[in-house]
């Protein structure tokens, strides 16, 4: 039987590539805007060896509902000579094969478990970087799997270098500049898998290039980094939409404040908690400097009880001034009928002081007052780096506007620990005895 073809022919360079790559786990087609993503994504979920198969089963996610609609209407063109029949909403597209491809959309946070139990040869995920977190993005990739060894199973997303999930993304597939690295970037990670980065720009893709007014667009943008992330794919070159501490972050890169150095052996470290219940324990290790203050090291860690943070903390090589916990650790827990700050207090032999309860708001305000004193240790804290580039306002996508309160994720329980710093007193630096818990602050 002859296998049917979609009338579309790749062009030369990073489509075809994309294309041609059939052994790589899982690739990233993105960059630039106008590169060709949708029409590459489009061919790739129906390769000839599997939807010619009938236990092929391929998955297409885009952001929201209207995204999805305008993939579906394409794709009633673009599938046409398969003899696809398309229905139901979200959409199925079945083909004279048995195959067939589902679609969905992530209206919340619900929408990643939905698919778990499910089995998906191919996935396609659309504008991928505005999924804001890894973990997210690995409950769909829990449906890529094959009871069938001539259909194994690969991802391929695409994106621009715009959303929430930039960070991210970036670091999972190592994206690396193109003049450095080259256009196509691929590896090999700890566990075998291989996954491919794939960038594309609007010289990738002849047939918009015609459309002069859309050039004239992207180079007439006027925010510099919206112009280098959609005219030239630049990664880097991005502030997440809605960020608390982007534009403050920018300044610190550009004055040199993220760097790689030593804790001073002879300075205190003083520490400051996010006490995680069923999330993370986040500890932030800070020394005062004259006016600076560095962050030179940080703990993120779930799944351990206090003992084991006093422990990780005792066994760094630092004098430690004062411990500084949220307002929380002052309450008794059920069971045991001790708080947290009693309990650190009997493992640690040093102040440990709980902070006053003041609002998020507040406190990332204080933040923002004294961010312009921070270094940080990239080589120890770069969670810390991502997640003050990544802290944003909660997007209201019905409404268009944003909700004035942070989005709770991983970069959030970072800055709450970042935040106890900022409103609490700042002590001198003066080396405590380490067999008292008295109040630092009575003296200051």
């Amino acid at each position: 039987m002859n296998k049917p073809t979609v009338f579309w022919k790749a062009h030369p360079g990073v489509q075809e590539s994309c294309l041609a790559y059939e052994d790589i786990d899982e690739k990233l087609y993105g960059g630039g805007r106008g590169g060709g993503k949708t029409d590459v994504g489009m061919v790739w979920a129906v390769n000839p060896d599997y939807v010619n198969h009938e236990a092929y089963r391929g998955l297409v996610i885009r952001r929201n509902s209207i995204d999805l609609s305008d993939w579906v209407d394409r794709a009633r063109r673009m599938y046409s000579p398969l003899k696809a029949i398309i229905t139901g909403n979200p959409a199925t597209i079945a083909f004279p094969s048995g195959a067939k491809i589902r679609t969905g959309h992530l209206k919340d946070a619900d929408s990643y478990t939905k698919y778990q139990g499910h089995e998906y040869q191919r996935i396609l995920i659309e504008e991928v970087s505005h999924i804001p977190s890894e973990d997210l993005y690995e409950k769909l990739l829990g449906s890529k799997r094959s009871k069938y060894p001539e259909l194994v199973p690969r991802v391929l997303s695409t994106s621009n270098p715009d959303g929430d999930g930039r960070i991210w993304l970036k670091k999972r597939f190592r994206i690396k500049p193109i003049d450095a690295a080259g256009k196509i970037q691929h590896f090999k990670t700890e566990t075998g898998e291989t996954r491919m980065y794939i960038h594309s720009q609007l010289e990738d893709n002849p047939t918009i290039q015609h459309d002069k007014k859309y050039l004239q667009f992207l180079e007439g943008i006027t925010d510099p980094d919206l112009r280098r992330a959609w005219r030239q794919g630049d990664w880097d070159a991005f502030s997440v939409k809605g960020s608390y501490y982007g534009e403050l972050l920018r300044n610190m890169k550009l004055q040199g404040r993220i760097l790689v150095f030593n804790a001073d052996p002879d300075l205190p470290v003083h520490t400051y908690w996010d006490l995680g219940i069923g999330d993370s324990m986040i500890i932030l290790f800070f020394q005062f400097v004259g006016k600076e203050c560095h962050v030179v090291d940080m703990i993120e860690m779930t799944g351990e009880g206090l003992a084991y943070y006093a422990k990780e903390m005792l066994n760094k090589p630092y004098i430690y001034g004062t411990h500084h916990l949220p307002h929380d650790a002052a309450a008794r827990e059920l069971g045991t009928g001790k708080s947290r700050e009693e309990v650190l207090k009997s493992l640690l032999p040093h102040p440990v002081v709980v902070l006053p309860r003041l609002t998020v708001e507040d406190g990332i305000q204080a933040v923002r007052s004294k961010l312009h004193r921070v270094w940080i240790n990239e080589r120890k804290c770069q969670r810390l780096v991502e997640a003050l580039d990544i802290y944003r306002k909660e997007w209201i996508e019905e409404l268009q506007v944003f909700r004035n309160k942070p989005v709770h994720d991983w970069s959030s329980h970072i800055c709450d620990a970042l935040r106890m710093w900022a409103i609490a007193p700042e002590p001198t630096n003066y080396v405590l005895t380490p067999t008292t818990n008295e109040d630092p602050y009575a003296t200051i």
